[in-house]
């Protein structure tokens, strides 16, 4: 009877323990867990940690989520307590200086009027009567107000980047001021900046990159005939200096000279320079020039942008689909170059934590002899690259033939350099007025005042919308998706040289895609052998209709062509050759498939076949120690 009842005592106990245990466990470790992403995505960064660590005033955020519409969405439901989770981490590591509100918005609450008041997005949900509310606002003790509309939850590797982004606009009062000058209309035509519009719908429209300057920095348009650079300006950015006057060349030299930090963006081929058609004359579009560089500034920096040819990068090499012209399959486009990690200066804070870059027809520097200058590169092409001379890609572009011929070299080109040291002037006599006058401006300056802070890049196309955006409509509304860390690079530089911390080090933490190299590089080898083939085949195709084409035709009463013994044999030896390198392509596409399948199945031996193989060794070995053991035991007895 005593045992009967000390069991059910200890039972009662163990449960009332159990249930204890993950009372305590839910309450005080619900956002607890272990990272194990491989640059702990899942874990708040030191960069955000050291923003949260020097805010100075408080700041609310309100979370709205309407949880009852998300009850049909578990995934959703799930991405939306992982975004609380982290906003309870911000909270805990802001000392007290962020006050989070989690807002349950009902249909016709005050709740509800406020998160629209605040430009939050309202989505519906089939078979829901209310919206689902999923956003976040926040604000300041100076009625700064910031927001994200709705978390996507294809962003959510770059949750932790808005977030820090939303809390660093609010608790940062001291934006830096950046000037731009471009000969492209990168900030559109007639621009309004209190809309943030074009005044015309058939105008321009701005550049995305210029959005994104405008939510970290105050932002100035300079005209590209500027006499003078304000010296108010932190940092200046130049865009595609294309056929700049003397003066404003002056002008950009006494501004560098005098201190000021200069980010130029110069280029051999701009392919998103479109020039104007003009009726009358079909070539004038294909001979206008579409480079840009500031030769005598390079010069005096210790440097120079070859004006004769481009980089192409097999190795590196996006895959474009060209239609007809590649028989509407993708392939290497070297000219096209998804820069990775290995491209990257990892000794530089401003590309030490970049992922991928993406260029097109870049450019390359080369040092100069006698440089007083430090010349650091920032990134590079790989050292398998070859150069292009840009009348090629300029005149006859053919994408297949580029990857036909390339000849890997051996040497890494530098495309995007930083310059610092002592300097003279480019322009000791000054720069010539309208009457052709040599003139200085007040206050010029023979040499640098202290060490000049230049960083040149060899590509202006980084900074089009296409290679580093993608843009989609979210219920009337555009959400911007990055492809790759082009504007990243662009805002850790300006960043880096006006000495501020910002987000460097946590904006390029999230990851875009993560390949399989060794795939790729099956893919390659096999693509390169066929593509040599196919252009094999399809010049002997060329060769004989031309032969064909030079032989006499006879033909009858009828119309009907008639091929002579000669031709139905020549074209019966092209038909037996065509079929012949048609053989030969289908074997090699095969050996990529039978090579491709091998690694596949060895990836799946390892991470699926190998630890239960291992187990289960484990446990027979365990085994049979146990049935050894226990016989032996028996034979002592």
């Amino acid at each position: 009877m005593n045992k009967q009842l000390l069991s059910a005592t200890g039972l009662i106990l163990a449960i009332i323990l159990f249930v204890s245990f993950n009372i305590v466990v839910n309450g005080n470790f619900k956002s607890a867990r272990v990272d194990l992403t491989e640059d702990n995505l899942y874990t708040l960064s030191d960069g955000t940690v050291n923003i949260l660590k020097s805010m100075k005033e408080p700041i609310s955020l309100r979370f709205y989520y309407t949880e009852k519409a998300a009850q049909a969405l578990p995934s959703l439901k799930s991405y939306a307590q992982r975004v609380q989770e982290l906003l309870l981490e911000y909270q805990r590591a802001s000392n007290g200086k962020i006050r989070l509100f989690v807002m349950n918005p009902e249909p016709f609450s005050s709740d509800e009027q406020r998160a629209d008041q605040y430009g939050l997005q309202s989505v519906p949900i089939d078979g829901e009567s209310d919206p689902l509310y999923f956003g976040l606002a926040g604000t300041n003790e100076v009625d700064g107000v910031e927001t994200i509309p709705f978390f996507q939850p294809e962003k959510e590797d770059t949750l932790e980047y808005d977030l820090t982004k939303l809390i660093y606009k609010l608790s940062n009062n001291n934006r830096k001021t950046v000037g731009v000058i471009s000969s492209l209309e990168v900030d559109g035509e007639q621009y309004d900046p209190l809309k943030g519009e074009v005044a015309s719908a058939d105008g321009a429209k701005p550049w995305a990159m210029m959005a994104e300057l405008r939510q970290m920095f105050n932002v100035s348009m300079l005209p590209t005939d500027v006499r003078r650079i304000p010296s108010s300006m932190d940092a200046l950015v130049v865009i595609h200096p294309k056929e700049l006057s003397e003066s404003t060349l002056y002008a950009i030299d006494q501004y560098v000279l005098a201190g000021g930090k200069l980010i130029t963006f110069v280029d051999p081929y701009a392919e998103v320079d479109k020039p104007k058609k003009d009726p009358d004359n079909p070539m004038s579009a294909m001979l206008a020039p579409r480079s840009s560089n500031m030769d005598e500034l390079f010069e005096a920096w210790g440097f120079k942008r070859s004006n004769t040819d481009v980089v192409a990068d097999r190795k590196t090499a996006t895959k474009v689909d060209f239609g007809a012209k590649t028989d509407y399959q993708p392939i290497d486009y070297v000219l096209w170059q998804k820069l990775t990690k290995g491209n990257f200066n990892k000794d530089e804070r401003i590309t030490s934590a970049l992922r991928q870059l993406n260029v097109a027809t870049p450019g390359r520097f080369e040092i100069l002899d006698g440089h007083t200058t430090k010349i650091t590169p920032l990134f590079s092409s790989s050292n398998e690259a070859m150069l292009v001379d840009k009348r090629v890609v300029q005149f006859r572009n053919d994408p297949v033939a580029l990857l036909t011929k390339y000849q890997p070299g051996t040497i890494s080109y530098p495309m995007a350099i930083r310059a610092q040291g002592e300097v003279k002037t480019a322009f000791p006599d000054g720069a010539k007025t309208v009457s052709g006058e040599l003139k200085k401006m007040p206050g010029h300056l023979d040499k640098a005042k202290s060490d000049i802070d230049v960083i040149a890049i060899a590509d202006v196309d980084m900074l089009d919308d296409r290679f580093w955006v993608e843009t989609q409509d979210f219920y009337g509304k555009q959400l911007a998706f990055n492809t790759s860390n082009n504007i990243d690079f662009l805002i850790n530089a300006i960043e880096d040289m006006t000495g501020s911390e910002g987000l460097i080090s946590i904006r390029s933490r999230a990851g875009f895609s993560r390949p399989f190299y060794k795939v790729i590089e099956l893919q390659r080898d096999a693509e390169k052998r066929f593509r040599t083939k196919e252009r094999e085949l399809q010049n002997k195709l060329k060769e004989t209709q031309q032969r064909i084409a030079r032989m006499q035709v006879q033909r009858s009463g009828s119309g009907q062509q008639i091929l002579s013994p000669e031709q139905q044999k020549e074209i019966a030896e092209f038909r037996l050759t065509a079929n012949k390198t048609q053989q030969q392509l289908r074997d090699v596409q095969a050996n990529l498939r039978k090579d491709i399948d091998k690694l596949d199945a060895q990836l799946k031996f390892f991470n699926i076949g190998l630890v239960p193989i291992l187990v289960g060794l484990l446990a027979v070995f365990t085994g049979w120690m146990r049935i050894r053991k226990r016989n032996k035991a028996r034979s002592q007895q």
